[in-house]
């Protein structure tokens, strides 16, 4: 008699995750009462999408703020003063991609069941009043750029490691990171770690101006 009331439990508890219960309780000639909505497990979600769903939420907002301080940057080297058609091509072109990988990445969290929430702020990201600066000369300008695409792609692997079975598990989740954004942030920072180091090399002459001009026409020649 124990085993069949503990079978019953068991049953009870299982089958109340599943959309046909819900339905099937809803539209009976007596509804069960559930709290919020008729049916709430008829949805998209399955996996461990509930548990990473913040991650999602803090990488896509990482790559929001960065895609708008991206464009700071590049109207900054765009206006009367600095006319830097190569700087302000390059950083505008980073904050077009970013833009784009954060609406993936709420279509992916929509597409999975889950909500975005714009006030997740974002896990490695320094918020500190020296990091707003973005009125910053051609070096300073890529050396900001270079730490925040490897923020970026420590908020990528962060998701990417917590999909791991190890951890929340779930294969979806890491198979999306890896494919749409690991690739393109390893390329992103060893493109800037290149142009910062070069750039520093060409500051050492003794009229670093002729060499800035240089750089910034090869900067617009790439993009």
């Amino acid at each position: 008699m124990l085993f069949f009331a503990v079978s019953s439990i068991l049953l009870a508890a299982v089958s109340a995750e599943f959309c046909y219960t819900d339905v099937e309780g809803a539209c009976s000639t007596r509804p069960t009462a559930n709290e919020g909505a008729l049916v709430p497990n008829c949805n998209a979600k399955y996996g461990a999408i509930d548990k990473l769903q913040v991650d999602l939420q803090s990488y896509a907002t990482a790559n929001i703020e960065s895609s708008f301080e991206f464009l700071l940057m590049s109207s900054y080297f765009g206006n009367y003063e600095n006319q830097r058609e190569g700087f302000k091509g390059l950083y505008r072109k980073y904050s077009d991609k970013m833009w784009e990988d954060a609406i993936d990445i709420i279509k992916y969290i929509a597409k999975r069941g889950g909500r975005m929430n714009f006030n997740q702020l974002p896990r490695f990201k320094s918020q500190t009043k020296e990091s707003r600066v973005l009125e910053l000369n051609e070096l300073t300008s890529l050396a900001k750029a270079l730490d925040t695409q490897k923020q970026l792609a420590n908020e990528a692997l962060h998701v990417h490691a917590q999909a791991q079975p190890n951890n929340k598990h779930d294969p979806a989740v890491a198979h999306y990171i890896e494919e749409q954004f690991l690739e393109s942030h390893a390329e992103r920072v060893r493109d800037l770690a290149g142009y910062t180091s070069d750039m520093k090399k060409l500051l050492t002459v003794r009229d670093p101006s002729v060499s800035i001009f240089l750089f910034d026409e090869f900067l617009k020649k790439t993009l």
